[in-house]
């Protein structure tokens, strides 16, 4: 049940009784209601903060198709896939080395940056917040932050929310700055409420009203924007009054069973975490983990098999094992165009073509990191590829991926 319905339960409960009524069962009454109410109470405290259980312990069969031939053909030290089906993960499989140095083999468990694909939690954040009726989705965002953001060609034209997840709001990424942001072994000391004011807005520290934005008004032009994202982030905050990490942690990852997926290197256990490597001249470099203040867009760190329950929930309508992290209706939305820039373009889903055949899903790329996630909700059959190095063309992996899938 959702907390808006315990609510409405909790507030049309009886009233005490009229005058005349025994005192006894006048006590007896209160302590039910007193009963109730912590039942309630209980109940929402652990629809919010109780996790599911980890499938660490699950062992999930080995999937026919066989990666270690494709470690050369896309020049990474290491892969990982699952397969899911109806609704479940059918088999998972690995090929490489999460480390190198140490000679760590990728295992099932093992945890991956897994880029731009962490753009679709958070949409998901910020679509909850969209549910329970914050705003709505052609709504200014300067209703909602502490400081107004314009577009230098057309100030007087509002960034919507329905913008940031489209990549339409004008927003562009300084790559200038990426040095700035980016803190080698350690998360970014920067906070979301800083990046977003010092970039966004003329007085801040990192503002370039060329570089910072696209010479278009918001709406009429698509450009792909790390930097919106972060600011979808941030808006997270501000409306929710709770850090993203912790928003993200205790409405998503606590109930989907990601009990080792954080944004956070402090939150991740290292030991778990596959390095980075960069391929030059046929030799791989480590990288050092690094961590971005614009982590919303890009810095998420979870398992094929963590990741596959949030995909799943997808799939599903918004639900995975009877932990609802979106309502049916909220999903179709985000699952369907959005504008008319990109027809293919959701709220920050989108769909490509693969085999002829409609799927949705997302792809990323960052330093020592690749990884997609795609799902025909037709078929009910989805698949995702995550690897340690930038790989050089993954189509045909998830090609034969899905074709196995198809036989499950």
């Amino acid at each position: 049940m959702n907390e808006d319905k315990m609510l409405q339960q909790r507030k049309s409960a009886p009233e005490k009784r009229p005058n005349g009524t025994r005192r006894r069962a006048t006590a007896i009454f209160t302590v039910a209601i007193l009963c109730i109410g912590l039942a309630v109470a209980f109940q929402l405290t652990t629809d919010i903060m109780a996790p599911l259980n980890s499938a660490d312990a699950m062992n999930y069969p080995e999937c026919d198709t066989d990666l270690t031939p494709e470690l050369d053909g896309q020049g990474v030290p290491g892969l990982s896939a699952v397969i899911i089906k109806d609704g479940a993960i059918v088999c998972t499989a690995v090929a490489g080395l999460a480390n190198i140095e140490d000679e760590v083999p990728v295992t099932a468990e093992t945890l991956f940056l897994v880029a731009s694909l962490s753009k679709t939690v958070t949409a998901t954040a910020l679509m909850q917040l969209y549910e329970r009726g914050e705003f709505e989705l052609d709504d200014n965002i300067n209703d909602y932050l502490p400081f107004d953001v314009s577009v230098p060609v057309a100030p007087e034209s509002p960034i919507t929310f329905r913008q940031l997840l489209t990549h339409t709001a004008s927003l562009r990424d300084n790559t200038n700055l990426f040095s700035v942001f980016t803190t080698s072994g350690a998360d970014s000391p920067i906070s979301l409420a800083s990046l977003t004011e010092e970039y966004l807005t003329p007085d801040g520290e990192y503002y370039n009203r060329r570089d910072n934005f696209v010479r278009s008004a918001p709406g009429t032009m698509m450009s792909y924007s790390n930097m919106g994202i972060a600011l979808a982030g941030y808006l997270v905050e501000e409306i929710s009054g709770r850090a993203f990490d912790v928003y993200s942690r205790d409405r998503i990852f606590s109930r989907l069973g990601m009990s080792h997926t954080s944004w956070r290197l402090a939150d991740i256990d290292l030991s778990r975490l596959a390095i980075p490597y960069e391929k030059s001249w046929f030799k791989f470099t480590p990288l050092e983990h690094y961590g971005q203040a614009n982590y919303p867009d890009g810095m998420l760190r979870t398992s094929p098999v963590e990741l596959a329950h949030f995909m799943i929930a997808y799939m599903q309508g918004g639900a995975y094992e009877g932990r609802r992290v979106l309502e049916r209706d909220t999903v179709d939305t985000m699952l369907m165009s959005q504008t008319k820039l990109n027809p293919f373009q959701g709220l920050v889903w989108f769909s490509v073509l693969l085999d002829d055949e409609t799927v949705w899903g997302h792809d990323g790329s960052d330093d020592g990191a690749s990884a997609g996630m795609w799902f025909n909700r037709e078929e009910d059959v989805g698949v995702i590829l995550v690897a340690n190095g930038n790989w050089h063309d993954e189509s045909r992996i998830f090609e034969e991926l899905f074709e196995e899938a198809e036989e499950y």
